[in-house]
């Protein structure tokens, strides 16, 4: 699964999490479809309902942690 794959696949949960609490008549905030797939995944405690998503949670989160290090790197 590429980056961009994954990238795909935690957005749309995040969107399908985002619509249904909208729909319930919650106010999440302004947060982005990707930030919503990661929570969703983790409130809902999806790890190990499918395979792909664990992978593609997994590498979105990596991403992030390589942007906090290089951004770290920067400010130092």
């Amino acid at each position: 699964m590429t980056q961009l794959e994954a990238i795909e696949i935690v957005r749309e949960l995040g969107n399908i999490y985002a619509v249904a609490l909208a729909e319930k008549g919650h106010d999440i905030g302004r947060e982005s479809d990707l930030m919503n797939g990661i929570v969703a995944y983790h409130k809902l405690t999806m790890k190990g309902e499918v395979k792909d998503l664990d992978v593609a949670v997994d590498k979105v989160i990596g991403i992030a942690y390589e942007c906090a290090v290089d951004t770290l790197k920067e400010i130092r």
